[in-house]
């Protein structure tokens, strides 16, 4: 089921029928929803919903401005509304809000605004909520499907998505990671996600998607740079498993080594010594120990280690 929280004044006019309006057509949907003071609320606690919608009035918006914007922090993958009372301004403030929330990334924006709470703002504000908060569809038929997605620049986490693709009975893919809607993310339970490091942790593309993810069975693969028996990986890991672990159920993580592009790195041996991005000769021929990775052998773990994972199901 899906979280909606409500955030506005209770204390101005007629934003509280608009607030009830949009609530009763999120519940309308089969959402849980909650009201929420905005002069009380955390906005880091947002973190725990699947939408919010947010009520303004020319009384009340310099406080909730800043509160909107805090919270949009943790709103990332998720559906924004913004409802309210105001003066016809031609859209402009509504606008505002929305590219503001466009920052965010949420994956769905909505507005609606009115000069007073009529019958047909209200009826207005119900539509918005149920918009705000996708019903999903009944799909039996994918009920045991599992999307493989891969996220990859030099190609290692493609070869590990199309390698576990082999003892993964029901699948579909590998699919790029671009190209992941939020329908796809509606329609299917269990995914595996193939990802490379990038800075201590997985790349942003798959980062984005997993904080897109609520609720989901995560089998999660990757590969680094370095030998996963280092600290460095061990890091990576404990990362990468508290992020899929969040707001989702991992199944299983497997981390193993993969190629430098070294034509890639070979240009930072040019950065000067104490400057940003400078890569010692010493560090290159480190590198170079990742090329044939992944071998046949961590191929071959890879795909035990993801049919190990899909019998916790």
């Amino acid at each position: 089921m899906s979280r909606m929280a409500v955030i506005f004044d209770p204390g101005v006019e007629g934003l509280a029928a608009m607030a009830a309006a949009v609530a009763a057509g999120a519940r309308d949907k089969g959402a849980q929803v909650e009201l929420l003071d905005a002069g009380r609320m955390d906005a880091a606690a947002l973190s725990a919903y699947d939408a919010a919608a947010f009520g303004f009035s020319p009384a009340c918006e310099a406080a909730l401005l800043p509160v909107y914007v805090r919270a949009l922090e943790t709103l990332c993958g998720r559906r924004v509304a913004v409802f309210g009372i105001r003066p016809d301004d031609g859209g402009v403030f509504a606008d505002t809000l929305e590219k503001i929330c466009g920052y965010a990334k949420a994956v769905w924006r909505g507005a609606c605004f009115c000069a007073s709470p009529s019958e047909e703002a209200l009826g207005r504000c119900g539509a918005l909520g149920e918009g705000a908060v996708r019903a999903r569809e009944a799909r039996p038929d994918l009920a045991d499907t599992v999307p493989i997605i891969f996220s990859t620049i030099t190609g290692n986490a493609y070869k590990l998505a199309a390698a576990v693709a082999e003892v993964v009975p029901d699948h579909v893919g590998p699919y790029n990671i671009r190209y992941i809607n939020d329908e796809v993310i509606e329609k299917f339970d269990t995914f595996v996600l193939s990802y490379w490091c990038n800075h201590g942790t997985a790349d942003d593309d798959t980062i984005e998607l997993i904080r897109r993810m609520r609720g989901k069975n995560l089998i999660v693969i990757g590969t680094l740079g370095v030998a996963r028996d280092s600290k460095h990986a061990s890091d990576v890991s404990a990362r990468v498993e508290a992020l899929a672990s969040e707001n989702n159920r991992l199944l299983g993580h497997y981390l193993c080594r993969g190629s430098i592009d070294l034509r890639r790195t070979a240009a930072r041996l040019r950065i000067p010594e104490g400057e940003k991005g400078h890569l010692s000769a010493e560090r290159f021929e480190k590198q170079k120990l990742s090329l044939g990775h992944p071998d046949e052998t961590e191929l071959f773990e890879a795909k035990a280690a993801v049919e190990a994972f899909l019998r916790k199901r």
